[in-house]
């Protein structure tokens, strides 16, 4: 399958912020677990509040567009 490059950024984008919000959640479920004792739905339930929150989603994007621009302007640079 032959991918645009405008479709292989914008999976570039989607594949590194669902990583970002996998580690999120790890770190969330992994604090909950050691100081709240609370259960695995109660982590996700504070994962995903804070994981929807539009404030959180367009800084998360923000830093991965100037992060591979940064990239790409280096590169095109060598």
């Amino acid at each position: 399958m032959l991918l645009t490059p405008l479709l292989k950024r914008a999976t570039d984008v989607a594949i590194v912020l669902a990583i970002s919000a996998a580690i999120a959640f790890v770190i969330i479920a992994g604090a909950n677990s050691l100081v709240a004792k609370t259960g695995f739905w109660r982590s996700y339930n504070v994962w995903l509040a804070f994981i929807s929150r539009p404030d959180i989603i367009v800084t998360s994007l923000l830093a991965i567009i100037v992060t591979m621009a940064v990239g790409n302007y280096y590169s095109g640079k060598r």
